[in-house]
């Protein structure tokens, strides 16, 4: 629902064919809601439940997936404070992606069915976190469009 953008672009791209998009089962995410003590946001259940493990080449690189999902918050917060970063996370925050432990993306868990996303990216001197998405949905599709363009380029050279 929130995701068919996604999905297609994923397969009109050639970066994921439907095979190569492993999801979580509902029993998965439920017990990772339940360890966590949070109800996560449909749009992201969707993503979980359809490329939870992984998606081809899509967001290969970047911690992300299933395994990581424990870890992301605690990892950020060193990032943070390894940097002297002036904010704190917001309580609600739920952090989705670590990209070679540089920068990372969250969404606050109060701001809907497909939160806007966040982010924070060391070494550029931000004061705040960056609105970089108005939806999680959005923050796939641009992701899926840049690696693309990377993945096309590269090609091409």
């Amino acid at each position: 629902m929130y995701l068919d953008k996604v999905k297609k672009q994923l397969i009109e791209l050639k970066i994921a064919s439907p095979d190569e998009q492993v999801g979580c089962t509902q029993d998965e995410v439920i017990e990772l809601e339940r360890q966590l003590g949070i109800s996560l946001p449909k749009a992201y259940r969707e993503f979980l439940l359809s490329m939870g493990y992984g998606a081809g080449k899509f967001l290969r690189g970047s911690d992300c997936f299933f395994e990581h999902l424990p870890y992301l918050q605690k990892w950020a917060i060193e990032l943070l404070e390894e940097n002297n970063f002036c904010e704190s996370l917001p309580e609600d925050t739920f952090v989705f992606s670590m990209h070679q432990g540089y920068q990372f993306s969250f969404f606050r868990l109060s701001e809907g069915d497909n939160p806007p996303t966040y982010s924070y990216c060391e070494g550029t001197n931000q004061t705040s976190f960056i609105r970089s998405h108005e939806r999680f949905s959005d923050f796939l599709a641009t992701e899926a469009e840049i690696h693309a363009r990377y993945l096309y380029s590269s090609v091409n050279r």
